[in-house]
């Protein structure tokens, strides 16, 4: 009798590899992009406030995106809870991004920036945005969605309207500045779309292994 081959146990440790390193460089391009807006409306990033932000988009993207990948990989059949997940992930990436921005800026003696919002009222913003993101992708994997296109557009609309809450709310504040409006339209519409493809990523290798 022929017996059937072990399972390749590294498997799910490559894909959480794969995912973590996407996250990650995912962090890298949205800051990239967000940089570039700032520029083009004329404001001035010097390279150590540059580098402040960086450090913090890698770590909220690291958290975040990663989070909510894990949330609908080991819920694909209870979308419900795989929005919880990702909605548990979104505080915990504002607290790494805080943390990493106030770490960095003391390291190299740079003034922190004031929050343009109340800690605990952008943590719940995220909260509920990525508990939408991660229900909605969750909901496609149950489906059987396998074209990136689904993904990408649930990640688009997220982000356009919770990205919109987060522009009202920093408006109403009077915080805001057109290089500051151009950066967190790009960050918050850039990202939730890199973190659904990061979700897809992770459902097809998912189907491949």
């Amino acid at each position: 009798m022929t017996s059937l081959p072990a399972p390749e146990t590294h498997d799910p440790l490559r894909r959480l590899a794969t995912l973590a390193a996407l996250a990650v460089l995912l962090g890298f391009a949205v800051q990239g992009l967000v940089l570039a807006a700032k520029l083009s409306f004329g404001a001035s990033v010097p390279a150590a406030a540059f580098a402040v932000d960086l450090a913090a988009g890698v770590a909220w993207s690291a958290v975040v995106c990663l989070g909510a990948s894990v949330g609908v990989s080991a819920f694909r059949a209870k979308a419900a809870l795989a929005g919880l997940i990702a909605a548990l992930f979104a505080p915990l990436g504002v607290a790494a991004a805080k943390a990493m921005n106030q770490t960095l800026s003391a390291a190299i003696g740079l003034s922190a920036k004031p929050a343009a919002l109340p800690l605990i009222a952008l943590a719940g913003l995220k909260a509920v945005e990525y508990a939408v993101l991660g229900f909605v992708l969750a909901t496609l994997v149950q489906r059987g969605v396998q074209r990136l296109p689904p993904y990408a557009a649930t990640g688009l609309a997220v982000g356009l309207v919770f990205g919109g809450a987060a522009l009202a709310l920093r408006l109403s504040a009077a915080l805001a500045t057109a290089p500051e409006i151009a950066a967190l339209a790009v960050n918050e519409i850039v990202f939730p779309v890199g973190c659904a493809a990061v979700v897809y990523v992770g459902q097809a290798m998912g189907r491949a292994g």
